[in-house]
């Protein structure tokens, strides 16, 4: 159903990349659907929705989807007050939306069985965390003489290489992130609390024009470093505390991320030792980081640093894709990461951001990270910014 007061009106795109450039990106989505065999994609993650067309909301807590068929053009199905989006960010002109007393996963089988579909092989992203089992259970009803044939990774197969442009919107956020991380340090000193470290990043990564990341700024303070993923909680900061930064910078939905560790005054010998590891193992990652090589193997030049160190690094990843990002998660992980039996190879200009965290729960983390490009024949590092354990109140 057509939204009322849209009408017709010409109005001029606001598009983030050229039109050659997401033809490219449909062309090569196209050829991977045919190695599947597939006649049409239904399209659900933000990420590859915006990858493939330029269009974006925070409005995605509600159904949208972009239909991708073998030939013609794809089509935008969103909800109604989001057709405004579709029409005005997205290179793609076909368009349809549902009011909110209506079916969504109706108007979705309805254009599916328009256009032709009703009894194709239809790709669908089953790891999409946008299609729940009961919406694609309620598509197959409303299409029971078509075949479901599982489309997930095709996207996001595409999404790993990044183009020049999509680099240049990550080196502007990895700027973002370095601002970020120098306010930080200019504002932690005894008596101020994590949220007013928060917030000074926060102005910092905005005025410099980075937009809202996938997730939020993480600041965490004394044994508070120690805890996973910890966003600012009103702590107030004391001398001898260890404080955890980690900041990603946002231009045009591409991220670029920076993690480092600061002492309030001069740091406890231990929490140096740790940051001396966890840097070191940073820096023997990124030097074995070229093309053709196993994500594994660069992983465990990692964890072998570490425990050479005296610390753990058996279990967890260090390192994951990074590139187009809404939340609840700026990086992308998910399709590519640095860890334990990780086979695939490393290919130019893939992106990661590469944390390398030393920990000892109860006492802190001590983490170094950067955001890299793997080159022709090697790694150039993106985020441009001291690695070393910082004491504040400090110059930067």
């Amino acid at each position: 159903m057509k939204v009322p007061g849209l009408g017709t009106a010409k109005i001029t795109k606001d598009l983030c990349f050229s039109v050659p450039e997401f033809k490219g990106r449909l062309k090569r989505v196209r050829k991977l659907m045919a190695e599947r065999n597939l006649d049409v994609l239904v399209v659900t993650t933000p990420e590859n929705i915006f990858y493939m067309s330029g269009y974006q909301t925070p409005g995605y807590y509600c159904k949208q989807c972009l239909i991708v068929p073998m030939n013609g053009d794809p089509i935008h199905l969103t909800r109604g007050t989001e057709e405004t989006n579709a029409r005005m960010l997205s290179w793609i002109d076909r368009t349809n939306s549902y009011m909110d007393h209506e079916e969504p996963v109706e108007l979705f089988a309805e254009t599916l069985r328009q256009d032709g579909f009703a009894n194709a092989r239809i790709g669908v992203e089953k790891i999409s965390w946008f299609l729940p089992v009961k919406d694609f259970e309620m598509l197959q009803q409303f299409l029971p003489t078509a075949s479901f044939i599982d489309g997930s990774m095709i996207v996001e197969q595409c999404r790993l290489i990044k183009s020049p442009a999509e680099l240049a919107y990550i080196r502007r956020a990895a700027r973002c992130a370095e601002a970020g991380m120098r306010a930080a340090l200019r504002t932690i000193r005894a008596g101020v609390t994590e949220d007013n470290v928060a917030a000074e990043v926060q102005k910092a990564v905005t005025d410099l024009g980075s937009e809202y990341p996938g997730l939020p700024v993480f600041v965490a303070s004394g044994v508070r470093s120690s805890l996973a993923h910890a966003t600012w909680a009103g702590r107030k900061l004391e001398k001898g505390d260890p404080v955890v930064i980690e900041i990603s910078g946002t231009i045009k939905r591409y991220s670029g991320a920076l993690m480092r560790t600061a002492s309030v005054g001069k740091p406890a010998a231990k929490l140096q030792k740790m940051n001396d590891v966890s840097r070191k193992a940073l820096e023997n990652m990124m030097a074995a980081i070229r093309p053709g090589r196993p994500a594994e193997e660069c992983w465990k030049i990692w964890a072998d640093t570490l425990t050479r160190g005296g610390f753990e690094g058996r279990f967890k990843r260090t390192g994951y894709s990074i590139g187009i990002n809404f939340p609840p998660d700026w990086g992308e992980g998910y399709i590519l990461s640095f860890k334990r039996g990780e086979r695939r190879l490393l290919q130019p200009n893939m992106i990661f951001h590469i944390p390398s965290i030393v920990k000892i729960f109860g006492y802190a983390d001590a983490p170094n990270s950067e955001t890299v490009r793997v080159t022709k024949s090697g790694c150039e590092i993106v985020t441009k910014f001291p690695r070393k354990l910082f004491a504040c109140p400090t110059e930067v």
